[in-house]
């Protein structure tokens, strides 16, 4: 079923069928005017176009939709305006001139680019130019945004000088926009190449439609996608290697819509660079003739599961195992964990599993560098975000100071944790919800606190549905999940198992790991008080041993730590 006519349909909303779009009565203008593209998941409204061009239905996403209509939470990042206006200001025009103007005074650096298949009016086209670095010379790439050089490349010239240094890199300070960026703005068909060589190569050969990748084949950046996602058919044309093809699969077209993206694939060995050393534009049309739609994930053959097997052993991340906080703990549970694993978090109310979670995605986003997003249901964002603080400083809650608050902010920027709450929750929602924020910002690992919380009824299989739907969520989006669940017993002097959590049974059968924490109470005191000492039982391990470690629970941080004695 496709996803649009699906949504549709389960919503109820009439529609009417024109080739590979729906038309719909626009929510903004109540007119039969809003059209849906199918396959690109694009929509707009012709009439609000002309009559109102500041409404969102003028064009949009699918989820943009959704989003109106209350099925995904709103989830936006944390803008720093003391950042929105040095990104406003960010110049280096004046830069990319001079080291331009030095390359055509450079003969090493002309001949560089020659062989590379450029001409010396390409090199004045695109603006390149060579600086010394470091020891080193470099070949300077800019990238340009509506006549403002926002970001310069460095790409090294032989002899390598710094053999400590890669062979990229970039000058500090600059955006991370696309190259060739404003070709967003003019075509709706667009090509996505790996890089700034193999941009500048297409676009010297009249593919201006032509946008590079800047921070790799691996890196969506967030304001790309929010671009590229309102375009009705992207080609991507990464390196015909794994690495290559692993990121146009699982990072571009996941994220963008298998529907809309087609995969030109390069013969062996070459980029497009390399390509245009032998071939001709006739040759690379036909690539872009013969290019297709990525396979629909949950329909192959054995021949290409095992390839899969192999390409993730050999270059992806889905078998990578990203470790916890604790080694204690990850002794247990099999070194940490991996891409569409669903871990449950229970244990007594009060005894930390919030503050357990938020550590592990603390930990995630700022070692693993992995896009985390917390969903909660107890704890509003800014409870959250002092979490993170506390975390981040070492400090008491009483020594966080509230007026701060910017300060902490300037301290956290660029930490990639994104916070959701709704009171009117439902799983298909959130499953809505944790699509779009993988899409949109990359996230890989999940926080929903918690279970008991979303599902009232005392009914096993109500529960059962839940537990299966978070299953469900971390096998089909490829992401890490930890599912916060309460037991059924607020307190016991005896370790836990997970048969003491509501809805055991189905739990049991989902989950890859059941982590519950304890801590006994303390006699004579008032009611919620712990003993620090934290009981951390792994009672379900799919994929290894289990067994129980203890961590000291420091409560007024709101962080577990080791036992080192």
């Amino acid at each position: 079923m496709n996803e649009v006519i699906d949504y549709l349909q389960k919503k109820g909303i009439a529609f009417r069928p024109e080739g590979k779009e729906v038309v719909i009565k626009c929510p903004v203008c109540d007119k039969n005017k809003l059209s849906i593209n199918t396959e690109s998941q694009v929509f707009q409204c012709f009439y609000c176009k002309a009559k109102n061009p500041s409404a969102f239905t003028v064009r949009g996403h699918l989820s943009k939709l959704k989003e109106f209509w209350g099925d995904i939470v709103p989830v936006a990042p944390i803008t720093n305006p003391t950042l929105e206006a040095k990104k406003k200001a960010i110049d280096f025009t004046d830069m990319a001139d001079r080291y331009h103007y030095d390359l055509l005074n450079n003969n090493k650096a002309k001949k560089y680019l020659i062989k590379r298949g450029y001409n010396l009016a390409d090199i004045k086209r695109f603006k390149f130019g060579v600086v010394r670095h470091h020891k080193q010379d470099w070949i300077s790439i800019p990238s340009i945004v509506h006549n403002v050089v926002k970001l310069i490349k460095y790409r090294k010239l032989l002899p390598d000088e710094t053999p400590d240094m890669g062979k990229y890199t970039r000058e500090p300070g600059g955006e991370s926009v696309m190259w060739n960026e404003d070709a967003l703005e003019k075509y709706d068909d667009i090509i996505v190449a790996e890089g700034e060589f193999d941009g500048s190569t297409l676009v010297k050969y009249e593919y201006d439609n032509t946008v590079g990748a800047t921070v790799g084949a691996g890196t969506l950046d967030t304001a790309w996608y929010d671009k590229l996602v309102l375009k009705n058919k992207i080609y991507l044309v990464m390196d015909s290697d794994s690495p290559g093809q692993i990121a146009a699969r699982e990072v571009w077209a996941t994220r963008l819509g298998v529907d809309k993206c087609y995969n030109v694939t390069l013969p062996e060995g070459e980029d497009v660079n390399s390509y245009f050393k032998s071939h001709t534009k006739d040759d690379f049309d036909l690539l872009l003739e013969k290019a297709e739609r990525f396979t629909v994930k949950g329909v192959s053959s054995i021949t290409d599961a095992l390839y899969s097997l192999y390409e993730q052993v050999e270059f992806g991340d889905n078998l990578t195992v990203w470790p916890l906080p604790w080694p204690s703990i990850n002794g247990i549970i099999g070194g940490g964990l991996s891409r569409r694993r669903l871990l449950v978090l229970g244990g007594q109310s009060a005894s930390g599993k919030t503050s357990m979670a938020m550590q592990i995605a603390y930990h995630f986003a700022t070692v693993h560098k992995l896009p985390v997003f917390v969903f909660c249901l107890e704890m509003p964002e800014t409870d959250l975000a002092l979490k993170v603080i506390q975390l981040r400083k070492d400090l008491t809650l009483n020594e966080i100071n509230p007026h701060d608050a910017l300060v902490y902010a300037t301290e956290v920027e660029g930490i990639p944790i994104y916070f959701g709450y709704s009171s009117s929750i439902t799983t298909e929602i959130f499953y809505n919800t944790m699509k779009e924020v993988r899409n949109r910002y990359g996230v890989a690992f999940g926080v929903f606190d918690n279970l008991q919380l979303l599902i009232r009824s005392d009914k096993e299989s109500d529960i059962g549905i839940a537990s299966r739907a978070f299953k469900n969520l971390v096998m089909d989006l490829n992401v890490m999940f930890c599912l916060i669940s309460q037991p059924r017993k607020l307190n016991s002097e005896n370790n836990p198992t997970m048969d003491t959590l509501k809805g055991s049974v189905t739990i049991q059968q989902d989950a890859d790991y059941v982590l519950l924490i304890h801590r006994k109470r303390l006699k004579g005191m008032e009611e919620g008080a712990f003993d620090s000492l934290t009981y951390a039982i792994n009672d379900k391990a799919r994929f290894a041993a289990g067994g129980t470690r203890k961590l000291n629970f420091i409560g007024e941080k709101s962080r577990f730590e080791e036992i080192t004695t």
